[in-house]
Formats: C-alpha cells, sequence, structure tokens
C-alpha cells in the first residue's frame, strides 16, 4: 500500500531516443492543476533546438524554447484545470544523434536544495550572534559618545564661563586703569595751574 502511495507521488521516466539528421519528435502529456514535471535532456551533440508548449485557448504558447546546449533542464508547475504539454526535439546535426531524457512528473518534485537545512539554521544563528555582537559594540560606542558629547558641553559652558569672568575683570581693570589714569592727570593739571 505504501509502495503504491509513493509511485503514485512522483513518477519518473527515463528513456533514450535517436533522431535522425533534420528530424523533429515530439511527445505529449497532459496535466491537472498544480502538478509539477520535471525534463531534463542530455544528448551526444549540442546541435538541436528543444521547444516545451502548453496548449492554451486551442492553441500552443511557447513556455521554453532553447539551443546550443549539450543540456537542458526545465521544471513547470501548471496553473490550468487541465494542462496539455508537448516537447519537441529537432535535430540540426548533420548526423544523428542520441538523446537521454529523464521525466519525472508529480507533486513530489520540489527542489529539497532550496529548503532551509538545519546546519543553514546553525549558520543563522552564529550570524545573529555576530550582528548581535556588532549591535552591542554600537550600543557602546553610542553611549561612549554620548557622554564625550556631555563632557565637551561641560567643558564648552565651562570654557564660556571662564571667558565671560575673564572679559569682566578686563574689563574692570580697564575702568580701574583709566580711573587712576584720570585721576593723575586731574592732579598734574591742578598742580600746572596753581603753579
Amino acid at each position: 500500500m505504501i509502495l503504491l502511495l509513493l509511485f503514485d507521488l512522483v513518477q519518473c521516466v527515463q528513456f533514450g531516443y535517436e533522431i535522425d539528421k533534420g528530424q523533429q519528435i515530439c511527445f505529449q502529456d497532459y496535466f491537472s492543476q498544480d502538478d509539477v514535471f520535471d525534463l531534463r535532456i542530455r544528448a551526444n551533440s549540442s546541435n538541436y533546438a528543444i521547444k516545451l508548449e502548453e496548449a492554451v485557448s486551442k492553441r500552443y504558447a511557447i513556455l521554453y524554447e532553447r539551443s546550443g546546449s549539450w543540456e537542458h533542464n526545465y521544471q513547470h508547475q501548471s496553473n490550468h484545470k487541465v494542462s496539455h504539454m508537448r516537447y519537441c526535439l529537432t535535430n540540426l546535426e548533420d548526423e544523428n544523434i542520441l538523446f537521454n531524457i529523464t521525466y519525472k512528473t508529480g507533486s513530489e518534485l520540489a527542489n529539497m536544495q532550496k529548503v532551509a537545512k538545519i546546519s543553514d539554521l546553525n549558520q543563522m544563528g552564529d550570524h545573529m550572534k555576530n550582528l548581535n555582537g556588532l549591535f552591542d559594540d554600537i550600543k557602546r560606542e553610542r553611549s561612549f559618545l554620548i557622554t564625550k558629547y556631555d563632557f565637551m558641553y561641560q567643558m564648552q559652558r565651562s570654557i564660556s564661563k571662564k571667558q565671560i569672568v575673564f572679559s569682566l575683570l578686563c574689563l574692570g581693570l580697564s575702568f580701574i586703569i583709566t580711573a587712576i589714569t584720570l585721576n593723575y592727570i586731574k592732579r598734574i593739571l591742578k598742580q600746572k595751574k596753581s603753579q
């Protein structure tokens, strides 16, 4: 029972095919909605063309069309309730080409390499630790800069107060010197008048 269930989930057909020079061969298949298929084609020459088409409203829409490669991989998921697919291979070489075709269908075809593994999550944990360490460094730098800014602000206020006190002292001293100078000038003028 379990074996039949697994067989129903993923079906794989692998076969070889030889195409004569200038010949085109086409395969067809039907899918229901959300079915997935994976097509891998390898050949003994890169001088061939592949075309994958899906029937939409009684005409074919091209899904994939390439040439000039030794290997082609294509994966597709149907969006229609019923989908009719056609795969055509064309020999562009002057001699026969041998194809190795692997064709898989079923819902289990999802690429499991794209799914996160525990080792990936462990690496992310290490990255998170590094990021948290960097974030703590940034917090320390920020608090240091705030402390430095407060110190500089207090220093500037202290220097400003000292400058104000110094300028007031200089102004007071200049008043005193001016008063003494005026007093001496008055005495000198009084002495000259009295003589």
